[in-house]
């Protein structure tokens, strides 16, 4: 138990690894929202950042390989 919530070894580190590729989405996100503000190749980006989205839900959210969730569910303080 940790904070009062159950932690399972096994998703620790598909924990850490999800979290390091929200973070990178995120910075993706808003270079593609600066480039757009300047017009320059945004629809490249988008198109980037939807197949990021898509390969980011089916290896940790929507898994082909059980449990389809692959990370714990926090839920809010």
């Amino acid at each position: 138990l940790f904070n009062n919530q159950l932690i399972t070894i096994n998703f620790l580190v598909n924990d850490l690894h999800f979290y390091l590729e929200i973070n990178k989405f995120s910075r993706l996100a808003d270079s593609a929202e600066a480039l757009a503000a300047q017009n320059r190749q945004a629809e490249k980006e988008v198109a980037f950042l939807k197949r990021k989205a898509a390969i980011i839900s089916k290896l940790f959210l929507n898994s082909d390989i059980p449990p389809k969730l692959r990370v714990r569910c926090w839920d809010p303080p």
